[in-house]
């Protein structure tokens, strides 16, 4: 008997140091102090509830601080304070389940929201569909419509950081902000920026992809029509449509993104005219005799006063010079489709979250510098801080980056936190290196 509990007890010695390594090696290419993760909330008293955490907009804000907004059965906005370092929810925002990559800062620190349905939940597909040329593209789209039904359309919320940040919201408490109104009738608010002068903001609707331009001023919706008309399916997930996730307000007023055929578009706010362009966003295109198939940009961000930065549903990541119509593409981060979230750096580093949905997302950057180290691999997000708190980060779809530099993730899981990353550590380099095309 003896014998047996000496076994034993040496069988569990021996595991010890495997499981020391294993901790270790949570995540191997980013120096770990400058990775971490705070909570949505004071667990058990003002945190957001799990079903209503997923991260799906986040706003670095002027101020410093960082606001956020959840999707789910509920959607929530809340803010990072980098003077507490802590994360406060702000209430509910009322009839609204999603927010989606539509949070904008106007004059005097104003944040707007852009509310919808949550497009993060699984579309609900008929089984039974009748035989046909091209039956399934429109049973899908009526599935896609079907989800809209009943939705009187997203609106637009006002909300002033010096009248709500400094109170205390529990779980049950709705924001203390102003309804501007529908954006349009049926559908989400799918993307959202704001003009140099911050008293437009443009839109664009999911599913019909409506453009839409909100007059602060004047407190009017003004809706310029259809985006695109082409129906294509390239994602974020097979069935959905592919509709721009992003759209960028230039010095001049013009407002660019991606349209028909995988074209970049812009709006003339002078004509009021919606125009194509000869650039072509890359990723995968097919044709058959009735139907094209194109991808749709996920991400653009204004890199200087006629260059935009952009990635493309199928995953690549691309530069964009307006004044000669020149598009240079960097690359593809990832054999997978999907880069869910981009942001630059103050380092000049173009940061990415990539993965498709239910698989590991993981980070990455590109160097814009003259270094040209192309780019690099910071791999899953694992934050360890045994015995007190770990976590591994599965899923994502926002990022931003503070006043500070610090670059904010938001995770888009059941019970998401808000990652963050302090550049400027060493960083494993070479596991992606490419030649740079610029």
């Amino acid at each position: 008997m003896n014998t047996c509990k000496t076994i034993i007890i040496l069988l569990l010695l021996c595991l010890i140091p495997l499981s020391g390594r294993a901790q270790k090696y949570v995540n191997p290419n980013i120096e770990a102090h400058r990775l971490d993760f705070r909570d949505l909330g004071y667990p058990a008293a003002t945190d957001i509830p799990a079903d209503n955490t997923p991260i799906t907009s986040l706003l670095a804000h002027s101020g410093g601080k960082v606001y956020g907004a959840t999707s789910g059965k509920q959607s929530y906005l809340f803010v990072n304070d980098f003077m507490t370092n802590k994360v406060y929810p702000l209430g509910q925002i009322p009839k609204a389940k999603g927010v989606h990559n539509a949070l904008v800062e106007g004059k005097d620190g104003i944040v707007y929201i852009g509310t919808g349905l949550n497009e993060l939940e699984l579309l609900t597909l008929t089984r039974e569909i009748p035989y046909g040329r091209r039956t399934i593209e429109h049973q899908l789209w009526d599935d896609i419509k079907n989800k809209y039904k009943d939705f009187e359309g997203g609106r637009i919320y006002r909300y002033d950081p010096k009248a709500g940040d400094d109170d205390t919201y529990l779980p049950e408490a709705v924001a203390r902000i102003e309804d501007l109104g529908i954006a349009v009738p049926g559908n989400s608010i799918y993307a959202m920026a704001i003009n140099e002068t911050k008293d437009k903001i443009y839109g664009i609707s999911y599913p019909d992809a409506i453009f839409f331009e909100y007059d602060l001023a004047m407190k009017k919706i003004k809706n310029h029509g259809e985006w695109m008309s082409m129906k294509s399916y390239p994602g974020p997930e097979r069935s959905w449509r592919g509709v721009p996730r992003s759209l960028v307000c230039m010095p001049d007023g013009k407002v660019y993104s991606s349209g028909d055929n995988g074209l970049m578009y812009f709006f003339d706010p002078e004509t009021g005219k919606i125009n194509p362009t000869d650039m072509r966003i890359p990723g995968e295109y097919w044709e058959t005799q009735n139907y094209n198939g194109f991808p749709v940009v996920e991400q653009l961000i204004l890199y200087r006063d006629s260059c935009i930065l952009g990635s493309s549903s199928d995953g690549f990541i691309f530069r964009i010079n307006i004044t000669d119509d020149k598009m240079i593409v960097f690359g593809k981060p990832r054999v997978e489709r999907r880069v869910r979230g981009m942001t630059l750096g103050k380092d000049e580093r173009l940061y990415m979250i990539c993965g498709e949905k239910d698989n590991v997302c993981r980070m990455f950057s590109y160097d814009l510098t003259e270094n040209r180290e192309g780019f690099l691999d910071y791999g899953v997000l694992g934050v360890d801080r045994s015995p007190y708190y770990a976590k591994i980060g599965y899923q994502f779809d926002a990022m931003c980056t503070a006043v500070d530099g610090t670059i904010f993730i938001g995770e888009g899981d059941r019970r998401s936190k808000l990652f963050f990353y302090i550049p400027g550590g060493n960083i494993m380099k070479g596991a992606l290196n490419p030649t740079n095309p610029r």
